[in-house]
């Protein structure tokens, strides 16, 4: 939980900074891109010991990022870095996306299906849930067929539960619930 709550604040500082300068776009790209380079399980190993002085992790952070992102952003991690919590920087992307997201009036959805939806399926779903919650939807979709049918839509905190497992379980709960009478 500290990791989470610890990447939301640097989000919203990092997201006010993006706002009053008028670079929000420019500041996705580049914790995107030192997401990316944090990825390396070896860079990020190093960038985080404690055991390696903090002068020479922000020295190879900025060796890597320098002239590829702005001023701020190679700051930022470096702040990180001096910390010990680089590897936060994935968490930070998420949750400054979910920011950039409320303020451009876009929702998050993820689509369960059983089997891989077609782009007319996509579409028509994504049509629905933007009905449902009024704003635009930008979604993803994955495959679990253990769903057995139907679907399964998270938006936000609303989850709309239309698969043909769920279904199933509750005829059964209820012929259960008979049968015991």
């Amino acid at each position: 939980m500290p990791r989470a709550a610890s990447a939301t604040r640097y989000a919203i500082a990092v997201f006010q900074i993006a706002l009053e300068q008028g670079e929000l776009d420019r500041w996705l790209d580049d914790l995107t891109l030192a997401a990316r380079a944090l990825e390396n399980r070896e860079f990020a190993d190093y960038v985080d010991a404690p055991q390696v002085p903090m002068n020479r992790r922000i020295e190879i952070v900025r060796s890597a990022l320098e002239g590829s992102v702005a001023p701020l952003a190679l700051n930022l991690v470096g702040l990180l870095a001096s910390r010990g919590i680089a590897h936060v920087i994935h968490d930070i992307v998420e949750q400054y996306q979910r920011l950039l997201d409320s303020n451009r009036g876009v929702e998050r959805a993820e689509v369960v299906s059983a089997v891989e939806l077609d782009d007319e399926q996509r579409w028509r779903v994504a049509e629905l849930l933007q009905s449902i919650v009024g704003k635009e939807v930008r979604m993803t979709a994955r495959v679990e067929p253990q769903i057995l049918g139907g679907l399964i839509a998270r938006v936000g905190d609303r989850v709309i539960d239309g698969s043909t497992r769920t279904r199933l379980n509750a005829m059964r709960r209820v012929i259960v619930e008979r049968v015991s009478y």
